[in-house]
């Protein structure tokens, strides 16, 4: 076995890779930090309408949508819905959900005059309406110090973070036609 050090490039890289390795499993803790937060239970549950079979999935408490992955529209009440034990999807809608803390799981809710108490955020953020008209993209400005979450889609177009919704410190941008309320931290 040598004894040598490390030359240059070498000891560069034996620097860096640590480095890396820390901040890799930062981002992936933060990512997954974001539905585990402020009070939810557990992780996100996702269900899926097959073949725009309608379908039933356990969750506890008051179920809140925070992904959609389907093309098709997941619209509250239309497509998707508290059911007594969770939530459910029909017509394609397929999504993740969380269950919010301390609020019921049938009864009460985004149908019945805007929100849950406190402006409709329960005193966590700002509710801020976006719309895509035309399919064109639109920016609204509002600060976000942590995060942005759609809580209610209003369009038949889909609302899928990353594709045709996003946000950044600045504010929250839609397009292809997604409309709807997010909730901002």
């Amino acid at each position: 076995m040598s004894n040598r050090k490390p030359k240059g490039t070498q000891r560069w890289l034996w620097t860096l890779v640590p480095a890396m390795i820390a901040l890799a499993g930062g981002a992936h803790a933060q990512y997954n930090d974001r539905h585990y937060d402020d009070g939810y239970n557990g992780g996100p549950v996702r269900c899926e309408s097959v073949k725009n079979r309608t379908r039933e999935c356990p969750l506890p408490g008051r179920a809140r949508l925070v992904r959609q992955i389907s093309g098709s529209p997941c619209i509250e009440g239309r497509t998707w819905g508290q059911a007594r034990g969770g939530v459910w999807v029909t017509q394609g809608c397929r999504a993740e959900f969380i269950a919010e803390r301390g609020r019921p799981s049938h009864g009460g809710g985004w149908g019945n005059g805007g929100g849950w108490g406190n402006g409709g955020n329960n005193g966590r953020g700002q509710l801020v309406t976006c719309d895509s008209n035309d399919r064109r993209q639109r920016r609204c400005n509002v600060t976000i110090r942590r995060d942005a979450r759609l809580v209610r889609q209003t369009s038949k177009s889909a609302c899928i973070e990353g594709r045709t919704w996003g946000w950044d410190r600045n504010g929250v941008w839609v397009s292809g036609g997604c409309r709807g309320q997010f909730q901002v931290n």
